[in-house]
């Protein structure tokens, strides 16, 4: 059963995407590329919160469900920036900024994977706090203007101060026992963690199994689907290309006639609420294979309709390329939440979230070159060889969406055997015509349409009446 903390957790993450959103104006569209490196803080913040989480976590083997703790403390944070964009310090504002949207991150979406049940249902979850997350990012991309900072510090205010409110109330639920967050919704995981089992490691794990005749071994290929996991998460920065980014601008004022900044970002957030609600019906792999192949085959009509006199011509096109990628965009955040060691996956997502981050600095390099056409074919190139090897990684290393212990346990290479053909011996009180029919029988007609079958064979004759 879902309770209260379970919908608070999304708008925490879109609470996370908002400041993200403030940033991506200030930098991209306010100010010079080369003197915004703010985002750059985040990174070893990140990685010192997961890596404090996993020496908690190794010293009490098991988890805790202290999400929501640091979560707040994020949110604290998030005050202190209003603050000073109240009081127009746009600059030191960010460094407040980047440390609530790391702080808040990181427990968000380890918690929606760990309270998800066994029915499936993770893919869409994720996905779901996928667009939340840059469902915040267009806000706040909208909102933000760099002489009236007044008007963003305002709204992040009041949402942080929202939010509080919200984390407040789930706390006091969760003491008068109207509802447990400090559980998982998965049976098995909550018996192996309060057991202090969760976190065992490969050889403890498989000790279990030994002499079984139910399961049998295989390659052990974790940490092979978390790096296949990390490349995926490196295909999907391509969002931030600044070449497409600076075509999409361009295109839009062509032609709609005018300066919609924030289209690009709503129009990937659309892809992201459009892959929540396909995750429900149709499989991550499917979703994954469809999508990027359209992606792919946009990305190649783009670089055929291009012209730098009218890049009008690509604004449609532009439109599908930016949903398409929104749509498959959680996959590889999925794949790793799933494949991670229990022990090491805020240290694995803080890692993802690293790397994403200084990919979009890097990709600031693009701008370096001034020939139009030579920076998107590159870019195109690069992204297109990249999207067709995940979806192969995709297929066959993305695992089936169940409860988190079976899916380490097959990733691990403990994989249940299939149940044995058994040997039918109930022939005698004529059981054995609901199962399987004995050779050496013969058919008896009955009255009207009912046969018997008589074992063993009995010359009876062509027919025998009773």
């Amino acid at each position: 059963m879902y309770f209260f903390s379970d919908f608070l957790i999304f708008g925490c993450l879109f609470v996370s995407g908002f400041h993200y959103g403030y940033y991506c104006k200030y930098s991209y569209k306010y100010d010079n590329l080369w003197n915004q490196w703010f985002c750059l803080l985040s990174v070893p913040l990140i990685l010192v919160l997961a890596g404090g989480w996993f020496v908690r976590k190794n010293r009490k083997r098991k988890f805790l469900f202290e999400n929501f703790y640091i979560i707040f403390y994020g949110l604290i944070c998030s005050i202190i920036s209003a603050v000073f964009l109240l009081t127009d310090k746009v600059d030191v504002s960010f460094y407040f900024i980047f440390g609530s949207m790391v702080i808040i991150f990181l427990p968000c979406y380890n918690y929606i994977s760990l309270r998800v049940s066994t029915d499936g249902c993770r893919p869409a979850r994720i996905a779901l706090g996928n667009a939340m997350f840059y469902g915040g990012l267009t806000a706040g991309f909208a909102i933000f203007k760099e002489f009236e900072p007044r008007l963003a510090g305002w709204t992040i205010f009041g949402v942080s101060l929202f939010m509080i409110a919200g984390v407040i109330i789930n706390e006091i639920l969760q003491q008068c026992q109207c509802q447990n967050y400090k559980s998982s919704c998965d049976l098995v995981y909550n018996l192996l963690n309060e057991e202090k089992l969760i976190f065992a490691e490969r050889k403890a794990i498989t000790s279990m199994f030994v002499g079984r005749d139910d399961f049998c071994f295989k390659q052990n290929i974790q940490w092979l689907t978390v790096g296949c996991a990390g490349l995926c998460i490196v295909e999907r920065c391509c969002f931030y290309s600044w070449s497409y980014l600076e075509l999409m601008e361009s295109s839009t004022k062509g032609y709609t006639g005018s300066d919609y900044l924030y289209l690009p970002y709503i129009l990937y957030t659309s892809g992201c609420v459009v892959s929540s609600l396909l995750m429900l019906r149709y499989k991550p792999k499917l979703i994954y294979l469809m999508f990027a192949l359209i992606k792919i085959t946009l990305s190649a009509a783009i670089l055929g309709v291009y012209s730098e006199m009218n890049t009008e011509d690509c604004f449609v096109l532009l439109c599908f390329y930016y949903i398409s990628i929104g749509v498959y965009s959680s996959i590889g955040l999925q794949m790793l939440l799933e494949s991670t060691p229990f022990l090491y996956t805020e240290l694995t997502l803080a890692t993802a979230f690293a790397l994403e981050m200084i990919i979009m600095e890097v990709l600031k390099f693009e701008s370096l070159n001034d020939n139009h056409w030579s920076r998107l074919w590159i870019m195109t190139a690069i992204t297109m060889c990249l999207t067709a090897i995940c979806i192969v990684l995709i297929q066959l290393f993305l695992p089936r969406s169940v409860g988190l212990i079976e899916i380490r346990n097959r990733l691990l290479g403990i994989h249940r055997q299939p149940v044995k053909s058994y040997e039918n011996r109930l022939w005698k009180n004529n059981f054995f015509l609901q199962m399987e029919k004995p050779q050496g029988s013969v058919s008896v007609n009955l009255e009207k349409d009912r046969v018997f079958h008589q074992y063993p064979a009995l010359d009876l004759g062509s027919k025998t009446k009773f």
